[in-house]
């Protein structure tokens, strides 16, 4: 493996920000202070990059990391966080915020890939809290999981996986996951029943175009735009890694996605996302090789 620097404390070239607040609330701070502040900071070549992840040490809380290449840019991030931060925390939105040492997670991602994994991670952070911002209410949480659903395909489509490679990929997903979550007879049968519910909205969701639905159009913009930044990255990743290593990366890269995409539970709704999106693939799958035999 690659030999790359694996932590970075605070004054180096990453800041770390644990904020901590609750489930429903951190969506918000990400769509009012941190995506505002973080294009604001780009915009100014204060950083390059930046990323979150959502996470429970048992208290929810969201991971906010910001990388420059001039140490001195602290300062003006610190700064520039510090107004909007204080104001949630003086209305109780925000109980606690803690700067931390960041540790890489070399082992999972791969030293020769590890930087280039963080660039994914940035397009993926900007592509959520840009669909964040996009939706509201009762209607919002069901285009929540669409969107994750849409987002899983897509992220597999730029890394070159075919029908059949996505179908194999998804089975050892939803297989793992159906194993945690005790795969029975009750838990399968609310499965079928979901899926029968919702196998229609899915396939449509996955097929439509921007110009179908001008209110959709903002989504499909937001994933069009990831797939646009990520194609180098992704030719990168794939001269670097073999299939297995690329399985295993992607599944940490789809882990990744759904864990910034949903507020809590978020191991529950990698189950349930799973499990729909490998049975839509297999219908899928049974009608080529149907239409094979004709």
């Amino acid at each position: 493996m690659v030999d790359v620097q694996r932590s970075f404390i605070v004054g180096s070239e990453w800041l770390y920000y644990k904020i901590y607040t609750g489930p429903k609330t951190s969506d918000l701070i990400l769509t009012d202070i941190i995506k505002p502040i973080a294009t604001h900071l780009l915009d100014k070549g204060i950083i390059d990059k930046w990323f979150f992840i959502r996470y429970n040490d048992p208290k929810h809380h969201i991971r906010v990391r910001f990388h420059y290449n001039k140490p001195e840019n602290i300062a003006e991030v610190i700064n520039t966080l510090y107004g909007s931060l204080k104001e949630f925390s003086d209305e109780d939105l925000i109980w606690k915020i803690q700067l931390d040492t960041y540790q890489r997670e070399v082992e999972r991602y791969g030293g020769e890939t590890m930087s280039i994994s963080e660039e994914l991670f940035f397009l993926d952070s900007r592509m959520i809290v840009d669909f964040l911002d996009m939706i509201d209410g009762d209607e919002g949480e069901e285009l929540r999981w669409l969107f994750g659903v849409r987002a899983i395909d897509q992220l597999l489509q730029d890394f070159g996986y075919s029908e059949d490679d996505k179908l194999a990929l998804l089975e050892r997903l939803k297989t793992g996951f159906g194993v945690e979550f005790g795969m029975n007879k009750g838990l399968k049968k609310q499965m079928d029943k979901k899926f029968r519910n919702e196998h229609d909205k899915i396939k449509n969701f996955l097929s439509f175009k921007r110009d179908s639905d001008p209110d959709y159009a903002p989504i499909i913009d937001a994933l069009d735009e990831k797939s646009i930044s990520s194609k180098d990255l992704v030719k990168e990743i794939l001269t670097i890694v073999d299939k297995n290593q690329l399985d295993d990366m992607m599944s940490s890269y789809i882990h990744m996605l759904m864990n910034r995409l949903f507020r809590s539970k978020n191991r529950l709704h990698e189950m349930v996302l799973y499990d729909l999106l490998y049975r839509t693939y297999k219908v899928a799958w049974g009608i080529r090789k149907f239409k094979n035999k004709t």
